[in-house]
């Protein structure tokens, strides 16, 4: 299953993926949101998701979560362009088992498809080595707490959302939540960040890349 905004890529990943004997695209995704309800409609679970890290309404990330937590069995790669630490740690920590670059090569993605279908974990090569071999074999330093690290989950989705421009009443609806309930976790946002209307918090969440590709 491929979820990916970018309807040209997307298409292309298709194509690139049917054209390998072992592999079939059964079902594609255009955001967080409908790949988490796309694949968990599924009659049969994919044995792969292919997941972009930069998508509207629900970041990939979160969508990881999500997946996992009700389908903890599921293999999950993330096809993305981001190559900092961050992003790479954080999506391991969510439960993905690969991480390759869009600007990977057709044989580099095939096999990194390929390695995650095994059971094996994936990293795009030159990436974070250093870091991503010490979070592997679980010597992970602590890092000090940053106000972006403050942020719940739930918060950073808000948080995405805001940027994007959806209401209030919109945001519950994606989220399942009550408008109050969206409101609080706007204001505890402004305040762990120290951010004071809707145009601040957009431009933190398009340096956090939470918005765009």
């Amino acid at each position: 299953m491929i979820a990916e905004d970018n309807t040209l890529l997307r298409e292309g990943l298709c194509l690139m993926i049917d054209s390998d004997p072992d592999l079939e695209v059964v079902a594609q995704a255009a955001d967080g949101f409908s790949a988490i309800e796309t694949t968990l409609s599924l009659k049969e679970p994919p044995d792969l998701v292919m997941m972009d890290l930069s998508m509207p309404k629900m970041d990939g990330v979160s969508a990881i979560k999500e997946i996992k937590r009700q389908m903890p069995d599921s293999k999950i790669m993330a096809l993305t362009i981001h190559d900092s630490d961050e992003f790479i740690l954080e999506c391991f920590d969510a439960g993905a088992s690969g991480y390759c670059l869009k600007d990977s090569s057709q044989d580099e993605l095939l096999k990194a498809i390929h390695v995650v279908l095994s059971g094996k974990t994936y990293i795009s090569p030159g990436i974070a080595g250093t870091v991503m071999e010490g979070f592997l074999d679980g010597r992970r330093k602590l890092k000090s707490k940053t106000a972006w690290g403050s942020l719940t989950q739930r918060e950073r989705e808000v948080l995405k959302l805001v940027a994007e421009g959806y209401t209030s009443k919109e945001m519950a609806n994606f989220l399942c939540i009550s408008p109050k309930t969206v409101e609080r976790h706007r204001s505890n946002i402004m305040n762990k960040l120290d951010l004071h209307n809707v145009s601040e918090l957009t431009s933190y969440a398009i340096e956090k890349n939470l918005v765009g590709n």
